[in-house]
């Protein structure tokens, strides 16, 4: 019975990566795969099937980094989703771009990817079924250099003249993954085994800065369900 649950769980979790195109190559596990000599994907269930904090997971009081706001409203598919229900929910002070399902009229929304803290919001309309976005983007990057970056989640953040804008940013570095301004634009190019992405800095609208430079990704945060 162990045997054929590990071969189930590994199955999910290859199926997901095939299904979305993350990877190439994979070799499974239930929480993550790693391409060789590749980008690794990491695909995270934070919260378990009774709606509590997983393994290595804690919830901790919101804060304003984690999220200020603790009702949420519209809820949709989260755009780092490779399951269903998963979720965004707005506005985006509650901090609320990663969340699970958790007791009734609640969810559990992962604030920092590295910590492993999840911060509980609530609702009142009906949480409705949703399907993972057709071209998900990890919530969380770790470069080469060592370089944590979160996904973007609204606010107000600066700008260049080149017209790059921030998808991610990089709080430890004072700095951002940039991507084109154009809707259908991704941050992150995957069209080999290691994926890079552009980093560079922000400043006021129109400011000249450094043209951004190119890093690798070691790895990639997926979320699950």
């Amino acid at each position: 019975m162990v045997i054929a649950l590990v071969v189930l769980v590994v199955g999910v979790a290859t199926w997901l990566l095939i299904r979305f195109d993350l990877m190439p190559d994979t070799n499974a596990g239930s929480m993550h795969a790693t391409a060789a000599n590749g980008t690794q994907v990491v695909v995270v269930i934070a919260v378990d099937a009774t709606g509590q904090p997983a393994s290595d997971f804690r919830q901790v009081p919101a804060t304003p980094e984690a999220g200020s706001v603790a009702e949420v409203s519209s809820c949709a598919a989260s755009p780092a989703a490779v399951a269903d229900d998963v979720y965004y929910c707005a506005p985006n002070a509650a901090g609320a771009d990663v969340c699970w399902p958790s007791t009734p009229g609640s969810l559990l929304c992962l604030g920092d990817p590295w910590a492993k803290e999840l911060h509980r919001v609530s609702y009142t309309a009906p949480l409705p079924h949703v399907k993972p976005p057709a071209a998900p983007e990890p919530f969380a990057l770790l470069l080469d250099d060592g370089t944590q970056c979160r996904l973007r989640n609204g606010g107000a953040w600066g700008g260049r003249d080149d017209g790059l804008v921030a998808a991610y940013g990089c709080p430890s570095a004072n700095l951002t993954v940039l991507v084109p301004p154009q809707r259908d634009a991704s941050p992150i190019d995957r069209s080999q085994p290691t994926w890079t992405v552009r980093i560079g800095s922000l400043g006021a609208a129109n400011a000249h800065l450094p043209p951004p430079q190119t890093h690798s990704v070691k790895t990639a945060w997926f979320a699950g369900s």
